[in-house]
């Protein structure tokens, strides 16, 4: 945990200028990039969002795409490196590295039902701004107007397109939220019990909430 939590700031720096060295190539301003701390914890970050102004949605999402595909290039360099050291110290680090730049980015990161790079490049590439905010509101429309029966509801503006993306996102990334959360909580729970049962807790009442 010591080495992975020492290993994890320095992947997101290559991350960030992942994103940053993309945009920039594209010839948009990159006028941010920084360390902020969330729970005391350092994570980098890069302000990226003058990309959302490029015309073409395959360059806005391959600046979107940039980040995971530095990580990616990180672990493969790391998995060369980790097959020839010996047993040790570097290699446990070389094995954290392909850990959090390989599986973690594409499970967290590339995953479209989270609201990180993987859910920006898909509203990009399926032209839907807002896609995540809008499907909310559209089951809450239905749910107002068909389970309360508000039958002077203004309809909701969408293109039928739009409806079809609304109607499956907003469940399924719910339930990839509560089953990521309560993942978490099951491998946290089966070494600190509470802090695991919290975990479940908080997450349970912020999605009843």
């Amino acid at each position: 945990l010591f080495i992975m939590a020492f290993v994890y700031p320095l992947v997101k720096v290559i991350h960030e200028l992942g994103h940053g060295f993309a945009a920039k190539a594209r010839g948009r301003e990159v006028r941010e990039m920084g360390v902020m701390l969330l729970v005391l914890f350092p994570v980098p970050y890069v302000d990226a969002s003058a990309a959302s102004a490029l015309p073409n949605k395959w360059q806005r999402a391959t600046v979107g795409a940039a980040g995971m595909m530095a990580e990616l290039a990180l672990a493969a360099l790391a998995m060369f490196a980790w097959v020839l050291v010996e047993p040790g110290t570097l290699r446990a680090v070389l094995f954290n590295v392909m850990l959090v730049a390989g599986i973690s980015t594409v499970l967290v990161n590339g995953n479209p039902l989270l609201k990180f790079d993987g859910y920006y490049i898909l509203a990009d590439l399926i032209e839907i701004p807002n896609l995540a905010e809008r499907s909310n509101r559209f089951w809450g429309h239905l749910a107002t107007r068909y389970v309360l029966g508000a039958t002077d509801e203004p309809p909701f503006a969408a293109t039928p397109g739009e409806k079809r993306w609304f109607l499956f996102y907003a469940p399924a990334a719910f339930v990839a939220r509560m089953v990521m959360m309560l993942g978490i909580a099951l491998l946290v729970a089966k070494r600190f019990f509470f802090i695991g049962v919290a975990i479940a807790l908080w997450s349970l009442w912020n999605a009843i909430g």
